[in-house]
């Protein structure tokens, strides 16, 4: 996790950081990034990266947070998670959604190598941190659909939340791959074949969770 010196950082600092680091780790993999490049590409001295982290694994794990907490922040500008229950999630803006993962290829691209195992030296820790924070979001949306009513009160949130990781998992990580090979502008055949996908996922995740 940063230090408090890197949180006291601004937002264009703090993402400076994350790019450069994102950047370097996907070029060469955790064992050869260098924290030189990262602080260079970043327009900082080298030892104000040592500053925010501990050292190169804390940059690195926190560099997964930064990455999927980014992608849900983006979610959350277009309809925010207050709004939505866990089918709208996935359903609300989706070309939207896919044209804005698509303008971030850097990220798309380092989410899919570690959630698929390129880093694995680091995979369990790296699970860790993916389960603490989608976790976090999965139940807030879970939460959110118990009240609207649009999702079942008679089952318990984990076990809800266990339906919900088993059905998307897979589904996330074909979309993930499909949109990262779209094009500058993907086809509108593309775009129908993601959401006929995207719509296949929420009617499995509705007839186990539907009130």
């Amino acid at each position: 996790m940063p230090k408090r010196t890197f949180n006291r950082l601004d937002d264009d600092k703090k993402e400076k950081v994350m790019r450069a680091a994102i950047e370097e780790f996907q070029a060469h993999g955790f064992e050869n990034a260098k924290i030189e490049s990262i602080a260079q590409n970043a327009g900082v001295a080298k030892g104000s990266i040592y500053q925010y982290f501990d050292d190169k694994k804390a940059l690195f794990l926190y560099s997964v947070t930064w990455a999927i907490e980014n992608f849900m922040k983006m979610i959350d500008r277009q309809t925010p998670m207050k709004d939505m229950d866990v089918y709208e999630y996935f359903l609300s803006g989706s070309r939207e959604r896919f044209e804005m993962i698509r303008k971030e290829p850097l990220l798309v691209s380092f989410a899919i190598d570690f959630t698929y195992g390129k880093y694995g030296s680091l995979a369990e820790e790296i699970n860790r941190e993916l389960k603490r924070v989608s976790e976090e979001y999965e139940l807030k949306l879970i939460d959110n659909g118990k009240k609207r009513g649009t999702i079942r009160d008679d089952v318990d949130d984990k076990i809800l939340l266990l339906f919900f990781q088993g059905v998307t998992e897979k589904f996330n990580m074909e979309i993930l791959a499909k949109v990262k090979n779209f094009e500058s502008e993907p086809t509108e055949e593309q775009l129908v074949e993601t959401e006929s996908l995207v719509k296949s996922m929420v009617t499995l995740l509705k007839q186990g969770m539907e009130r």
